[in-house]
């Protein structure tokens, strides 16, 4: 679990101290991906020509199979391995050559850590708190207030070892948030969190990004990437497929529309077509003397069974 101090602190006119994000470069963008190629010992590939720039008030969504790439990718931002070839910038610093410089700009949730299990939750958001460089009144004022937006005041003073799975995640975002940075890099933030505590982080992460931070984030959960990003990636076989809006990929791909219907009958088994134009596919269905049936816009989970090879659901034939 990284730490830097870059923290600083300012008195609001009421006298309350705030967090301050780490002061980060004006003029270059938060995360630059060039060209990426990762390939392990004995020759297989974990990414292949990935290139991609993640803008300053955006949550930027990865998407992709178990085994895609996509934590291998997330490693090499943020330090962990070194890229086979091309380049990865964090405001305009070279993540290979100045990874501790490049450190102090991050919030890091990593996909599997454990946090220190003997510290309560208030205890080790203060820890790191001081360890980000926040003065003792800061970091006790940002614990409470992460608390409070994280939804753990029930366990503020309980250890953490005694805490599920979801609840040590709700406290990895915590300690990734603790310093407000302007690049947030989540691998699976939200695995293990009930629906609740999912709205939670999408509440914090909503927050920093509108106060201009970057956000990274890989998730497995289509609702999640469709209702929080602003842009999309999809990643297969180490490759990324597809970055746009969700709109955007439904428009580029020509499945806006979905027609839902059983030849026969409610027991009969559900089968849909997709297409552009929502009346086009209605007329296709009646054309079949079906006249049950129901119209939708497609939704990412469609887009991304499309990109990700499932053709055939995606050319009239069952879903």
């Amino acid at each position: 679990m990284e730490c830097a101090m870059t923290e600083k602190t300012r008195a609001n006119p009421n006298g309350a101290v705030t967090a301050q994000p780490a002061q980060a470069p004006s003029d270059s963008l938060p995360l630059v991906v060039e060209g990426i190629k990762k390939q392990y010992k004995g020759g297989a590939w974990a990414n292949r020509d990935i290139s991609f720039t993640a803008q300053p008030g955006e949550i930027l969504g990865l998407l992709g199979p178990n085994g895609a790439g996509k934590t291998t990718l997330i490693r090499q931002i943020t330090t962990e391995l070194l890229p086979t070839s091309g380049k990865i910038r964090v405001f305009g610093m070279d993540v290979v050559t100045e990874p501790n410089r490049v450190k102090t700009m991050m919030g890091i949730v990593p996909q599997e850590q454990t946090p220190y299990l003997f510290y309560t939750v208030y205890h080790i958001l203060r820890v790191f708190g001081k360890l980000r460089g926040l003065s003792p009144q800061m970091a006790r004022e940002r614990s409470i207030q992460l608390i409070s937006e994280l939804n753990l005041e029930k366990h503020r003073d309980v250890r953490v070892e005694k805490l599920s799975g979801g609840l040590r995640r709700r406290v990895l975002v915590g300690i990734a948030a603790l310093a407000r940075p302007p690049l947030f890099v989540l691998d699976e933030p939200t695995t293990g969190l009930d629906p609740h505590s999912r709205r939670d982080v999408w509440s914090l992460l909503r927050t920093y990004r509108d106060e201009g931070a970057a956000v990274l984030l890989s998730t497995h959960y289509m609702d999640e990437a469709e209702t929080l990003c602003d842009r999309v990636g999809i990643i297969q076989d180490g490759r990324l497929f597809a970055l746009d809006t969700v709109p955007n990929l439904r428009a580029l791909h020509g499945y806006e529309f979905k027609v839902t219907y059983s030849r026969n009958g409610e027991r009969g088994e559900l089968e849909t077509l997709y297409g552009k134009d929502d009346q086009e596919l209605v007329n296709r269905v009646r054309s079949m003397g079906i006249q049950q049936f129901s119209v939708a816009r497609t939704n990412l989970e469609d887009v991304y069974l499309a990109l990700t090879g499932d053709k055939e659901a995606l050319n009239g034939t069952t879903n």
